[in-house]
C-alpha cells in the first residue's frame, strides 16, 4: 500500500504546511483504494503505527533548505540521509529520522514544501497562503508522478 502522510505542527504558521496540504488532497488521493493518506501532524509515533514495513511512504513536511518559499522539493529516503541530524534527545526525533535509523527498509520520499516562517499562528505565511492552491497541485503532480515512476508494487499488483 502506498501511505501518504502529512506531518508538521500546524499551531506554527508554515509548518503546518504539510498537514494542510495532505488534508486539501486527501480526497483525490484516496479515490485509489491503494492509497492511504494519513494525518499525522506532530505524533510520529503515530505515523510509525500506520506504516508497514511493504508500504511505499511519501511524507509531506515543511522544509527549509534556503530556497524560494513555496518551492517543492522530492528527495528519496537516501538522499535525506545527508540531510539528517543525530541528536540524543529524544525531543528531537522526527518522523523522516526514526524511519531511516530503525526502518530503513521501508522505502519512500519526502516531498518538502519550503517554508517562509515559523511563528505562533494557526494560519500560513501571506506568501505560502496566496500559493496554497497551486503548492497542492504540484504536491499532488509529484506524489501521481512519484507512483508512476517508481512501479510500486504490492502484493504482485501495480498501485497505479
Amino acid at each position: 500500500m502506498i501511505k501518504v502522510l502529512g506531518v508538521g505542527n500546524i499551531m506554527l504558521c508554515d509548518d503546518g504546511i504539510g498537514v494542510k496540504v495532505a488534508e486539501y488532497i486527501k480526497k483525490e488521493l484516496e479515490s485509489n483504494e491503494n492509497i492511504e493518506v494519513i494525518i499525522g501532524e506532530t505524533d510520529f509515533m503515530y505515523c510509525l503505527d500506520c506504516i508497514n514495513k511493504d508500504d511505499f511512504v511519501v511524507i509531506i513536511d515543511g522544509t527549509y533548505f534556503d530556497f524560494k518559499p513555496g518551492y517543492i522539493s522530492k528527495l528519496s529516503f537516501e538522499e535525506c540521509d545527508n540531510l539528517i541530524v543525530e541528536s540524543r534527545d529524544p525531543h528531537g526525533d522526527s518522523l523522516l529520522k526514526v524511519l531511516r535509523r530503525e526502518y530503513r527498509e521501508i522505502n519512500g520520499y519526502l516531498i518538502g514544501i519550503e517554508i517562509d516562517k515559523v511563528d505562533y499562528s494557526l494560519d500560513l505565511s501571506p506568501k505560502l497562503n496566496k500559493e496554497f492552491n497551486s503548492i497542492c497541485h504540484r504536491v499532488l503532480d509529484k506524489i501521481k508522478t512519484l507512483i508512476c515512476l517508481s512501479e510500486v508494487q504490492i502484493n504482485n499488483k501495480s498501485v497505479v
